[in-house]
């Protein structure tokens, strides 16, 4: 008796929760709940800055033995770090939280210590130079936060945004995303969940990636897109748009994207509008797959619209979130297609049940047919790793025993219409052969030995953009294996798996990077909104799906209120300035990629059209009415064993016709090219380059 009183009173009490005015209610209460936790304080006394805890050594003073002190800047793990220099040898040391590397000296707040594969100088030097830092650092320590916390001088007032995501620490920072999921979780099961769901999540990805677009370029990639986009469209289908390594659709989308403007933030809208669609586009899959989201499909979109990572991918000149919003479109086009199955075998439970009626109706399987064949072309144009895809979207088909006939003829259409972007893609794997030869003999470039595309870097790439939801997407994917037929989670998870063996097995011949799987990454919340829901219960899948959620934000990453703020590297804007305002005509930058940037900011400084510099046959590019030149002295991705004296005759050549500002940055550090221009002038100092002149007086 008390047993059926109990379960009863479960009934009455779960009818009551159900109710949409207390659903609405938790919703509402829970989102100004954290709000109110993300909401920023007062400014408080002005902090101690990076620049005073040194004290009294300064940019420029010399530490110990030599070496010369650089001004700090970010790392990438909540760290700050200085450089000391001494000629070509440079010591980077990284100040950490107390306690968060065992073995290393120490203050009353922080670690210090040196990093090995970034400093090349003798252990004996390495040594001395950290602790004359740490005793400095010490004597000054009374007792401070995270060295995030503490500002650089330089550093501008965070934006409001920053500063709200700068409360994400501590319990906050599992508290805050699951107040999140649950509100997005209780909205996507109400009656027009979906709808109210995909544009609220719509909303908040525009807001994350648009906030503050205006940070300068930092990679010269961002610009050459911009550069080759504002080609005529003759020219980026037919001619130098070709020569990219990248199919030439993102060119045409940046070539309209032009019309408005030119600045950081015009060409960087493509992407961020792109980015915000792909959560919207895995509520409207989960729907076109199983009649509805509901609150998994909603807690699974919300991850790809928040993800840190996926956010600063966005905020790129990159073609990697159109892409992503492509195969999104693609795998939930391929598992709603219906397909057929065998008389004798009847479905069994846990299978693609939802879209079965749907079937029926030839017109809506034909419309899916021709978006199937139209996404399948557009992914071939957009991205080289679209034959991966559809490769992995095909094998998940085959793991859940699909018939391959049922999509065979639209991802055909597709590949035939896509077939010419196949033809550029063994072209560049051709061209990148030599790259990968300069890649073994120095393995410290990006795409070199020294970084890799193996499988355990991937992996950490794809856990960087969805974090703990891969366990998840996993759990999904294996129980696709055990309910038959069931090729909501398998499809998505065979077009990440295979690209990513495809990635790995590439960079044994081909320029790639760990980071080009970010592209297919955020496909894992599909698999998740479409897990299988036979054996295990829609309500555990949300509980998985939101817990996930909530540890997102605790993996080791760059804090997300980073994104915002200029980046330590971006020093361009910064040396053109500067560079405009001198007489000298001639500008050399060490590595190549460095000029193309300068070009751009030389460009904004003339308030001249952002497009390709004319160049002349030396290799040098032409800025302005003035003239102005600018000399690579190397093409990093050519190099040889004698490039480094090769490089010092060019600077020495330039040099001897007149003046010059030379930049070096502490990425590519050439001996003989920086013992020439030891004897120049500092003109200015960023954390990671130099810009110095040379010639004349400044010689």
């Amino acid at each position: 008796m008390a047993e059926r009183g109990f379960c009863g009173a479960l009934r009455r009490a779960r009818a009551f929760a159900e109710r949409p005015w207390i659903r609405v209610l938790v919703v509402v209460t829970s989102l100004l709940v954290a709000v109110v936790l993300l909401r920023p304080g007062p400014s408080g006394p002005k902090r101690a800055t990076w620049e005073e805890l040194v004290l009294p050594l300064a940019p420029g003073a010399i530490v110990t033995r030599g070496y010369h002190l650089s001004p700090p800047r970010r790392g990438e793990e909540e760290d700050v770090i200085f450089t000391a220099r001494r000629g070509a040898e440079k010591i980077e040391i990284h100040v950490v939280d107390r306690g968060r590397w065992p073995g290393v000296r120490e203050t009353k707040s922080f670690g210090v210590a040196y990093e090995t594969p970034r400093s090349n100088a003798p252990t004996e030097d390495l040594e001395a130079v950290t602790q004359a830092l740490r005793d400095v650092i010490d004597r000054n320590d009374t007792g401070h936060g995270s060295p995030a916390s503490i500002p650089l001088a330089a550093e501008a007032e965070p934006p409001a945004l920053a500063r709200a995501l700068m409360r994400l620490e501590g319990w906050r920072v599992i508290v805050v995303p699951g107040l999140v999921a649950l509100a997005v979780g209780l909205v996507g099961a109400l009656r027009r969940g979906d709808a109210i769901v995909a544009a609220a999540l719509f909303g908040l990805g525009l807001l994350l990636r648009a906030a503050h677009l205006d940070v300068p370029f930092v990679h010269d990639q961002d610009v050459q897109r911009l550069f080759t986009g504002a080609l005529p469209l003759g020219e980026i289908l037919t001619g130098k748009g070709l020569e990219d390594r990248h199919p030439p659709l993102w060119f045409v989308v940046l070539h309209v994207a032009g019309w408005f403007g030119d600045s950081e933030a015009v060409m960087r809208a493509p992407a961020v509008i792109a980015g915000a669609l792909v959560a919207p586009a895995i509520v409207w899959g989960a729907r076109l797959v199983r009649g509805r989201a509901g609150p998994l499909g909603a807690v699974a979109a919300l991850r790809v619209a928040v993800s840190p990572e996926f956010v600063a991918r966005s905020r790129e000149v990159s073609e990697i979130p159109l892409f992503a919003l492509l195969v999104v479109v693609m795998c939930s086009l391929v598992v709603a297609i219906p397909h057929p199955q065998p008389l004798s075998r009847p479905r069994e439970r846990g299978g693609d049940a939802p879209s079965e009626p749907l079937s029926r109706d030839g017109r809506g399987v034909g419309v899916r047919e021709l978006g199937l064949a139209a996404t399948t072309a557009l992914l071939a144009w957009t991205y080289y790793l679209a034959p991966l895809v559809i490769a992995g979207v095909l094998v998940g088909l085959w793991a859940a025993r699909k018939p391959l006939a049922s999509v065979a003829r639209p991802i055909g259409l597709g590949a035939l219409l896509g077939a010419p972007a196949f033809v550029l893609l063994f072209v560049t794997i051709v061209r990148d052969h030599g790259a990968r030869e300069v890649a073994e003999r120095f393995p410290d470039l990006a795409w070199g030995a020294g970084e890799g595309a193996g499988l355990g870097y991937l992996i950490a790439e794809v856990y960087k953009n969805v974090g703990p939801g891969v366990l998840v997407a996993v759990w999904a994917a294996m129980a696709g294996l055990m309910a038959p037929r069931c090729a909501g989670a398998l499809v998505p998870c065979g077009a990440l798996l295979v690209t990513m063996m495809g990635v790995s097995f590439a960079s044994k011949f081909a320029r790639v990077q760990p980071y080009y799987v970010g592209a297919v990454a955020p496909v894992l919340a599909l698999a998740i909104a479409l897990a299988p829901r036979g054996r295990v219960p829609m309500w555990i899948w949300s509980v998985l799906a939101g817990v996930a959620l909530s540890l997102l934000f605790v993996m080791p990453r760059p804090r997300p209120h980073l994104t915002y703020l200029p980046d330590a590297d971006a020093f361009m804007p910064r040396f053109a300035a500067i560079a405009a305002s001198r007489s000298e005509k001639r500008f050399v930058t060490v590595a190549h990629y460095d000029a193309t940037l300068l070009a751009y900011y030389l460009k904004r400084e003339a308030n001249e059209p952002a497009e390709w510099p004319r160049t002349e046959v030396s290799g040098e590019f032409v800025v302005g009415e003035e003239g102005r030149r600018i000399l690579p002295l190397v093409q990093v991705h050519r190099m040889e064993e004698q490039t480094a004296e090769q490089a010092r005759e060019k600077l020495r050549a330039a040099l001897a016709e007149g003046p010059a500002l030379v930049i070096e940055r502490d990425a590519f550090v050439l001996a003989p090219v920086h013992d020439e221009i030891a004897r120049c002038e500092v003109l200015v100092e960023a954390p990671s380059a130099r810009l110095v002149a040379c010639g004349g007086g400044g010689r």
